[in-house]
């Protein structure tokens, strides 16, 4: 019996163990994908509302615009160059910034179309002050210059580049790319949160059954020892009552054979008997169902 016991919590403590394991690894893939996730969400979302309050200035997150590369005209191995599909990062300037610009810097600007070209700077124009008044772009790849570039067309300067990531900068912000990388993993989350609780709500209330279940085991168990106390005290009972009629038969029997007088039969003792049996029966009925409801 102890040794059955033992086994039940031992496997009992293996599942516990498995489940919190299970529990660990969810919890920390969960923070992971949180940590990945909830900053391209913040960042796509903050670009998305400036750039639809602010449609003449590049959307920026602390001040930093990142832009993707949709042609191959800074392609080249120059320090600053960049192939198509890039994701380049453009440092919002103000008019102080801008008149510190000079050769070599590449710069973003608005074009006569009204869209965004980061080229290199070839010349500064200046006026009779000094200031600067306009530049001159092109870029690494083109042959031909982008002309003179008004100062105020100039909205930043651009500090880094990561290759092959604009492709994904812009599919972050289609509809399907938010869907994928932005509502897959909420949803993935909210299932994932109520089935961890309900879980967890089932195996607490398995918990509560089993223990209460270990709690009717335990007394039938006690009432088991009981019975079974009850019973050797009735068979010492009766032992001594036999061991009381053998003595008074052998008593009397010695005194008739002195008297020449027929003793008195000797009182039966079939009813102790049959009530030792009676208890012992019933010991063994509630042994069996002790047992049976152990092995549920």
């Amino acid at each position: 019996m102890q040794l059955k016991e033992a086994a039940q919590e031992k496997d009992e403590t293996k599942a516990k163990v498995g489940k919190r394991t299970g529990d660990v690894i969810a919890l920390v893939v969960m923070i992971v994908l949180t940590v990945l996730l909830l900053p391209i969400f913040v960042i796509n979302l903050t670009l998305i509302i400036k750039g639809s309050m602010r449609p003449d200035v590049p959307p920026d997150v602390f001040g930093v615009a990142p832009l993707a590369v949709t042609s191959g005209s800074m392609d080249g191995d120059a320090e600053g160059s960049f192939p198509q599909g890039s994701l380049i990062f453009v440092r919002i300037l103000d008019d102080g910034e801008k008149q510190e610009l000079k050769e070599g810097d590449v710069v973003t600007f608005h074009s006569e179309d009204n869209v965004y070209v980061t080229h290199r700077i070839i010349d500064v124009m200046r006026n009779e002050a000094g200031a600067i008044e306009s530049v001159v772009t092109k870029g690494d790849a083109n042959a031909a210059s982008d002309g003179a570039i008004p100062v105020g067309n100039i909205v930043g300067i651009c500090t880094g580049s990561i290759a092959g990531l604009g492709e994904f900068s812009l599919f972050l912000q289609t509809p399907v790319g938010i869907i994928v990388f932005i509502g897959i993993p909420v949803l993935l989350f909210i299932v994932y949160d109520v089935t961890r609780i309900a879980l967890y709500n089932r195996r607490v209330k398995a918990e509560q059954g089993s223990a209460a279940q270990g709690d009717e085991l335990e007394s039938a168990r006690s009432e088991l020892r009981s019975q079974e106390e009850e019973l050797n005290r009735l068979r010492a009972q009766l032992e001594k009552y036999n061991q009381a009629e053998t003595q008074t038969a052998q008593a009397e029997g010695n005194g008739a054979d002195a008297d020449g007088q027929p003793s008195e039969a000797a009182p039966d003792a079939g009813a102790h008997e049959a009530a030792a049996a009676d208890a012992a029966e019933s010991s063994e009925q509630s042994a069996k169902a002790a047992e049976k409801e152990e092995k549920k």
